[in-house]
């Protein structure tokens, strides 16, 4: 003795709203919205931020290690040439590379903050 179960029916998915053809009240129809953009580039923008604040913080670091192990290695020796008295090299590591990466970082800070709040203002 055995029970058959009555044959499944196919369902069409080629209909534009299937829950509307009452196949499955369970189920929801999708919805459709226009793509935006805003969340993933409020994104990518803070990641850039981020990356260009560690960055400096991590040249920064750099520079005063080498000016610690600079003054320390003087002091050893007790004879410093007067250019590693002077840090002559950190000074040019500094006018070289940390000024323009500290303009930059305030520039594009500046920028997504601005942004941020400008977009603050106007959804209200």
């Amino acid at each position: 003795m055995t029970t058959e179960s009555p044959p499944v029916q196919p369902k069409d998915l080629t209909e534009i709203n299937p829950a509307a053809s009452g196949a499955s009240p369970d189920i929801e129809a999708p919805v459709e919205e226009p793509y935006d953009p805003a969340h993933e580039r409020e994104n990518v923008r803070g990641k850039i931020a981020l990356l260009l604040v560690w960055t400096m913080v991590i040249v920064i670091g750099l520079v005063m290690l080498v000016g610690i192990v600079t003054a320390y290695d003087c002091h050893l020796k007790d004879a410093c040439s007067p250019d590693a008295t002077d840090l002559k090299s950190i000074r040019s590591v500094i006018e070289l590379v940390l000024t323009p990466l500290i303009g930059l970082v305030g520039a594009v800070t500046g920028f997504y903050f601005g942004e941020k709040s400008s977009n603050d203002k106007a959804n209200r």
